[in-house]
């Protein structure tokens, strides 16, 4: 038994040697974690969000993504950018995720070199954001008259989205704005149709004076559980006529994002169950994965599968996998060394589950602290703004001698000098 026990010990740095050189996407590739990680991946981000958006005039595409922090273990909301041909993605910006409202939830789409997105809904309607790319700058965009609901087109100078009135309880309207909503005045919009207690969708423009929006009726058990979603497209115009127009086509489940081709004639809309297309009276299933996000450009279909961003054919045929990993090489974090990565010339020190080697002075004490444990001779010793200190009126090499003539008293375990 203790001949094998000494075959493993000698088996084990050698393998972990190996380790160390491989090339990696996570941390757990290395085979070191928590105390070595993967330098250099770009590919830590666990899904995207919903939504996809291509700048036409730089042939670029920007989603969401809920990445991982390598740093912290935290998760951050990042909208990425990658070209329409696919290769490693780029961050834009990142916000802190949070449990409550205001993450974002939905890129919608990029004009005049102004990102807008949709941050997940808050009480009552969503909240429409938007982000300058050269400028860097976020801001709310106001909409009114009504609250904003997770929908928006900006096309041809006006703007469009699904809102629900102000003062009403479940009432909603399509609503153009003539302009592009939050760069141009009059911030207020027009209701053009009106949805009523049926919650509208995505809306887009269609060729001509043509709007397709979307309205959603769904089926519920007595404790109000959804199980069955109705999906009803229309086919207005861009002006209105407040009440709604004759039903175009309806699909039963709901849809979570729909695009037109330049001709009019080909709707390829998402859904939790697939991406499909519509041309003329024909429905053609391209995909079955859950959709978040669609758009056509050139002749292709772009969507967010909620993992990926994949480009596909309007034919179907030839589907492509636009997100390229970049990968890194396992090393151990700053500080520590070894075939485990476990040496640390200083003081190991947690937080979140991660470790962190800190230096340390000649009596062995930390230069940087978060816990009065972590300073050595508690309780004489503190940690205060990050730094170990003796508590009031102690000194000495180990904090444990009172200034003066005074004599030390306990108190709950906390001394003092009296």
């Amino acid at each position: 038994m203790k001949l094998a026990t000494i075959t493993c010990l000698l088996i084990i740095p050698m393998m972990m040697e190996i380790v160390l050189s491989l090339s990696c996407n996570m941390d757990y590739q290395c085979g070191t974690a928590p105390f070595g990680q993967c330098s250099g991946s770009v590919n830590d981000c666990a899904s995207t969000q919903r939504g996809v958006s291509i700048d036409s005039s730089s042939n670029v595409l920007y989603y969401a993504s809920v990445c991982r922090s390598i740093s912290d273990n935290s998760n951050n909301i990042t909208i990425k950018k990658v070209s329409v041909e696919g290769g490693v993605p780029s961050n834009v910006f990142s916000e802190l995720e949070s449990r409550g409202p205001d993450n974002i939830d939905k890129v919608f789409t990029v004009v005049n070199g102004v990102l807008y997105f949709d941050r997940i809904e808050r009480q009552p309607g969503s909240n429409l954001s938007s982000f300058n790319l050269k400028s860097s700058q976020k801001a709310t965009v106001q909409t009114g008259p009504g609250f904003f609901e997770g929908q928006l087109e900006i096309l041809n100078g006006a703007s469009y989205t699904c809102q629900l009135d102000y003062g009403s309880v479940n009432s909603y309207s399509i609503v153009r704005y003539p302009g592009v909503v939050g760069q141009t005045s009059p911030t207020n919009g027009k209701k053009i149709y009106v949805i009523g207690s049926s919650q509208c969708g995505p809306v887009r423009r269609g060729t001509g004076s043509n709007l397709i929006f979307t309205v959603y009726t769904y089926k519920a058990t007595q404790s109000q559980q959804v199980v069955q979603y109705t999906t009803t497209f229309y086919k207005g115009t861009v002006t209105g006529s407040i009440s709604l127009p004759s039903p175009f086509f309806s699909v039963s489940d709901q849809v979570s994002d729909f695009d037109i081709d330049s001709t009019g004639n080909i709707i390829v809309y998402g859904t939790q169950y697939g991406l499909f297309k519509r041309d003329g009276q024909v429905t053609t299933t391209i995909s079955t994965e859950s959709i978040t996000g669609v758009t056509i450009y050139n002749k292709k279909i772009y969507y967010n599968n909620g993992f990926t961003i994949r480009s596909v054919t309007l034919d179907g045929k030839t589907t492509q996998n636009l997100i390229q990993q970049q990968t890194g090489t396992c090393s151990c974090r700053s500080g520590f060394y070894g075939d485990n990565c476990q040496s640390c010339d200083g003081q190991i020190q947690w937080e979140g589950g991660f470790p962190s080697c800190v230096p340390v002075n000649k009596e062995g004490v930390p230069t940087t602290c978060a816990y009065d444990y972590q300073c050595g001779n508690v309780p004489y010793t503190i940690c205060s703004l990050n730094s170990c200190t003796c508590r009031e009126n102690f000194s000495g090499k180990h904090c444990d001698e009172c200034t003066g003539d005074k004599s030390i008293t306990f108190n709950n375990g906390i001394p003092s000098c009296q």
